[in-house]
């Protein structure tokens, strides 16, 4: 069994309850914080780095509501979906393993952008832009065998032109009611020290004018 110098391991650095970091250190045996096991090493993938951004809300009603309907896409989303899409193109032309490998590269930093934006692209440029993309996209996803959608319940995705839903996708829903059920004992206290946002306004009396009809 493998036994841990004491001396040389790095306090656990866990957040507490308290809001502190843990300082006690791993055990002989492993290494790790008895309580802990050592700090989290976060979220590594974009897709992951969008869920921990969104299981962090408070809000989450409002923000599920936001991103159906405002499409909050940022501009450097849509700057770096456009430079992809501008890339893909060039390479397109290419007919050899370089290029094939070049566009695999360009997908697997900018797929969550060109997921987000490719209808809004292909209503400017046409619809071989969108084949190209999409073509693009399928290539580096039969590559990775990837869940590629998913990553839709925590990112605006501009709608398809066929088929969209405005009240989300069933596992938008889904998502949302979880959420909601996890963070129920939270979501009442936390809001009474978050100011409402003009878009909450705006339900609220939406909702009040359709129960008093």
């Amino acid at each position: 069994m493998t036994r841990f110098n004491l001396e040389n391991l790095p306090r656990c650095g866990a957040k507490t309850r308290s809001g502190g970091k843990c300082q006690r250190y791993g055990n002989k045996t492993n290494g790790r914080c008895k309580l802990h096991g050592g700090r989290s090493t976060g979220a590594k993938t974009k897709e992951g780095k969008l869920a921990v951004r969104v299981n962090a809300l408070v809000n989450i009603f409002i923000w599920h509501f936001n991103k159906r309907y405002d499409l909050p896409i940022k501009p450097s989303d849509w700057e770096s979906a456009i430079t992809a899409y501008l890339k893909i193109c060039e390479l397109s032309a290419k007919h050899n393993r370089s290029a094939s490998d070049a566009v695999t590269d360009i997908v697997c930093k900018y797929r969550v952008e060109l997921e987000a934006t490719k209808y809004c692209i292909a209503e400017y440029d046409g619809v071989e832009a969108l084949v190209l993309i999409q073509s693009a996209l399928d290539h580096y996803y039969k590559d990775t065998a990837a869940e590629h959608l998913l990553f839709h319940l925590h990112a605006p995705l501009y709608p398809a032109p066929y088929f969209d839903n405005l009240s989300g996708s069933k596992a938008e829903s889904n998502h949302e009611i979880q959420l909601l059920a996890n963070k129920s004992g939270r979501v009442s206290s936390s809001s009474l020290r978050t100011s409402i946002s003009p878009e909450q306004k705006r339900l609220k009396q939406y909702l009040r004018l359709t129960l008093q009809r």
